[in-house]
């Protein structure tokens, strides 16, 4: 039965044909090239025999061991009436199995093997010249790195716009709290604090710049020696001292919201009937319609710094007799009052503190309830806290580089000092300007 392989159709055919002389011959012309060249491919298996188709004993042995069972060889098979497979036949079963071997398989396999070889190279080729260019790329920016870069630097250039940071934080009230409030179109600001609006209640003065130069209406309600920090937990009459409480943010703060300002015009006439400031501000109180205000500027200078004020009872952080206490109520009272107002707090600016004929630096010195600069961060995190606009004048106004510029006294603000904080309050409040204010320079007014 025939097969797949041509080879062995071959043989089958011969099996088919063994009397057609011709046909053999040509059977035996297809069984010479396979040998040639397992004779070329392996020298030990040559074959030894004529032309004829008699195979050496070799082929004989080989297409007799199926046969070797029974003990008899391809002649006495032939005898019995089995004829014998020819020589060729033999070894055209043993020469196949050699060609396959040699020339289908082997061959193959080493040309593969090249290639496979070739392809390796080639690989770490690309690799090493990847490695090398890794490291010549390396090499490039070191050197580069380690020459640097020439920096031209004017000693006698001065420049203050980047010495420090401002920390402005600008909190603008959502549309809810507007709800219900008739806008006149007009802004008005009400100040409050000591000594930044309150010593100069001329044009020259913080007020007066603010509402020349930012086009608004401003009222001054500022009250001199006054703090944020009450002096006592309840209100007390046996000293000149215990009486200015009512001054205080607190206090103010809490009159503003029940609209009743008698008892600060008392203590004014009575208490200081020589600063006729204390009154004056009363009296802007009382005539000021507080659904026309826009804004509430809150303004102190380091006044509570120098007088010791606790900074925060950590067990009571609402507690009026402490910085942090103070703001948070006084916040309080004024935005559940006046929800529509937006409350500005302008954070003291920088100062030297004076003891004993000498100055200290207020950022660094201590007394007794911390910096300057901590009543400053507390300042910071409670207007955060209360969704309070803080106005940073420690750093973005008058600030350890400019002081003596814009200082009179080591803590009280000149005429220079009102321009540069209005200017920056414009700028950053009034303009809703969102870049970092300019120390070095006004901003606005010029």
């Amino acid at each position: 039965m025939a097969g797949k392989n041509d080879d062995f159709e071959i043989l089958n055919l011969e099996d088919l044909i063994d009397d057609d002389e011709e046909l053999k011959a040509k059977v035996r012309e297809a069984e010479h090239a396979p040998r040639a060249a397992e004779e070329t491919d392996d020298e030990d298996e040559n074959e030894a025999g004529s032309g004829d188709g008699t195979g050496s004993g070799n082929g004989k042995e080989n297409a007799a061991k199926p046969d070797a069972g029974d003990g008899k060889t391809s002649a006495s098979a032939e005898h019995e009436g089995h004829p014998a497979a020819p020589a060729s036949k033999q070894r055209k079963n043993s020469a196949v199995p050699g060609k396959r071997s040699g020339k289908t398989e082997h061959a193959p396999d080493g040309e593969k093997g090249r290639k496979a070889g070739k392809s390796r190279i080639n690989l770490n080729a690309v690799l090493l010249i990847v490695i090398a260019a890794v490291a010549l790329t390396a090499v490039v920016r070191f050197l580069i790195w380690n020459r640097g870069v020439d920096i031209h630097f004017d000693p006698l250039k001065t420049t203050t716009k980047y010495d420090v940071e401002v920390n402005d934080n600008m909190v603008y009230l959502p549309k809810s709290k507007l709800e219900g409030h008739e806008d006149d179109g007009k802004t008005t600001i009400l100040c409050l604090g000591n000594s930044p609006f309150s010593d100069d209640v001329t044009e020259n003065g913080l007020a007066g710049q603010i509402a020349k130069y930012g086009n608004a209406t401003v009222i001054n309600a500022a009250f001199p020696q006054s703090q944020v920090t009450c002096k006592n937990a309840k209100y007390s009459t046996e000293s000149l001292s215990d009486m200015d409480d009512i001054f205080n943010l607190f206090y103010v703060s809490y009159y503003i919201s029940l609209g009743d300002y008698s008892a600060l015009e008392t203590v004014a006439k009575n208490a200081h009937p020589d600063n006729d400031q204390y009154m004056k501000s009363v009296k802007a109180l009382e005539q000021t319609d507080m659904n026309s205000v826009d804004i509430i500027a809150v303004m102190y200078d380091a006044v509570d710094y120098e007088n010791g004020s606790p900074v925060i009872n950590e067990g009571y952080d609402e507690e009026m007799t402490t910085y942090v206490g103070s703001l948070k109520d006084s916040f309080k009272l004024l935005q559940e009052k006046y929800p529509w107002i937006r409350i500005v707090f302008l954070s003291p600016t920088y100062m030297e503190h004076e003891e004993n004929g000498e100055t200290q630096n207020g950022r660094q010195t201590d007394l007794g309830n911390g910096t300057l600069i901590q009543y400053w961060q507390f300042a910071y995190d409670t207007c955060g806290d209360m969704s309070v606009s803080f106005l940073d004048n420690y750093y973005g106004s008058i600030n350890e580089h400019n002081y003596k510029d814009y200082l009179k006294d080591n803590i009280h603000i000149n005429t220079d000092g009102f321009q540069k904080i209005a200017d920056h309050f414009i700028y950053t409040v009034l303009q809703e300007n969102y870049s970092e204010y300019d120390v070095s320079s006004m901003m606005v007014i010029h």
